[in-house]
């Protein structure tokens, strides 16, 4: 697990992010490219920090909320050192959280059949 720590320090170095901590989840601040985050000392919280960082350096910055989410699972998934099916159940459980959150909202739009989060929560 250290590795994780080990790469989630070394990726924020080199992009000059600053890391703080967080009790719960995470939070990205792409403006002041700064992340709040657990500790890493597993699988899901190195992929949530990845996922924080994905939202400061991935290609999803535009669009809808949703768009955002999955650019940065897509790009959390693409840097990781390894991909485990915790952190993919992990990713899922928060896509999913999103798409429920859709479906209440009357101001949210429902995503097209071929958006990608239907890949990434393998409903599609």
């Amino acid at each position: 697990m250290t590795a994780y720590a080990a790469h989630i320090a070394r990726v924020c170095k080199i992009e000059d992010i600053e890391i703080a901590s967080h009790s719960t989840g995470g939070r990205a601040y792409r403006r002041t490219r700064r992340i709040k985050i657990r500790p890493v000392k597993s699988a899901i919280t190195y992929a949530i920090a990845l996922h924080e960082i994905g939202h400061i350096l991935g290609a999803g910055q535009s669009g809808t909320r949703l768009d955002k989410e999955v650019g940065a699972w897509v790009w959390a998934i693409s840097h990781a050192t390894e991909w485990t099916e915790a952190m993919s159940t992990k990713m899922r459980g928060c896509l999913e959280s999103y798409l429920r959150k859709v479906a209440r909202s009357p101001h949210m739009k429902q995503p097209g059949p071929d958006h990608p989060i239907y890949k990434l929560t393998q409903r599609g």
